[in-house]
């Protein structure tokens, strides 16, 4: 699924330049890297369906469906939704990749860190193979090791990378693969990152090569979690145009927002590296975006 054509990373200004995983893996972004340990797993064992969940506009479902297909494997999403209203481009997309799509209300999806969860789920699917929100179990975030690799093969040097957080497993699985002195920052999708701070020190407590550090910002400019104010839309178009790029304002955006507020009160030398990690599939939800 690499596509070395084009340029996987750009300099944005001195001292600035931002990453592409799309380029890489057109269309899975970051997930590639989380979802291949489970689709090799699930070919080994003769698991099928792959079953997971996500949200109306989900990369995460959207990626799990395009690489089910591509190995060979069903799938099922469950959505957090209604089954009643008119079915957005992403699950559109998703039963188009043959995914099967079956319905949580939004207080049913709230049960889904409960230990009991995901054994609800899979009681119709006796030989599938669960994989949990976003992808980010032990196997996910060790997927994330190549993209840590890929970033060295392909990419500028870097002291610092700014990166966006969802669940927090893409950050975790970066820090564990890190072999130099490096500051990561982690941009929330949240406004709150104390779910997100407690799974990244589980899993890297003690783990972490010499140098390399971490801290989460969380998303307090914009209004939250899938919030798309006009300010937010006219900083998107302001940067496409000023560096001939392409944001959705879930995570990427926001990421290099903030990427070039921290450039700006830098005070010694240093390269930052920003990680765009796709999802643009997302953008199509925000019709002021269009």
């Amino acid at each position: 699924m690499i596509n070395p054509g084009g340029e996987i990373w750009q300099p944005l200004q001195p001292g600035l330049s931002i990453f592409f995983l799309d380029r890489l893996h057109p269309g899975l972004g970051n997930k590639a890297y989380k979802l291949q340990p489970v689709i090799a797993r699930a070919l080994a064992e003769s698991s099928s369906p792959l079953v997971s969940l996500g949200g109306a506009w989900s990369n995460h479902l959207h990626a799990l469906a395009k690489m089910g297909r591509a190995a060979g494997l069903a799938t099922v999403g469950y959505v957090r939704g209604d089954a009643e209203l008119p079915k957005t481009q992403m699950l559109k997309d998703v039963e188009a990749c043959g995914m099967t799509l079956r319905f949580l209300s939004r207080g049913e999806y709230r049960k889904r860190y409960d230990t009991d969860f995901a054994q609800a789920l899979m009681k119709d699917y006796p030989n599938g193979f669960f994989v949990p929100e976003g992808g980010s179990d032990a196997e996910g975030i060790a997927g994330v090791a190549q993209l840590v690799e890929d970033l060295a093969r392909y990419g500028p040097a870097f002291d610092q990378l700014v990166m966006p957080v969802g669940t927090g497993g893409t950050l975790a699985g970066v820090l564990l693969g890190l072999r130099q002195c490096c500051h990561v920052v982690g941009v929330s999708a949240l406004k709150q990152v104390k779910a997100q701070q407690a799974l990244i020190e589980g899993v890297t407590a003690g783990q972490l090569h010499p140098g390399v550090t971490f801290e989460l910002l969380p998303e307090t400019r914009f209004g939250g979690y899938a919030a798309c104010p006009p300010e937010l839309v006219q900083c998107i178009q302001d940067l496409e145009s000023e560096f001939d790029l392409t944001l959705e304002p879930i995570y990427t955006a926001k990421t290099l927002i903030a990427a070039l507020d921290l450039s700006k009160a830098q005070t010694g030398p240093g390269e930052t590296l920003v990680l765009h990690t796709g999802g643009l599939q997302g953008r199509r939800g925000f019709p002021a975006l269009a």
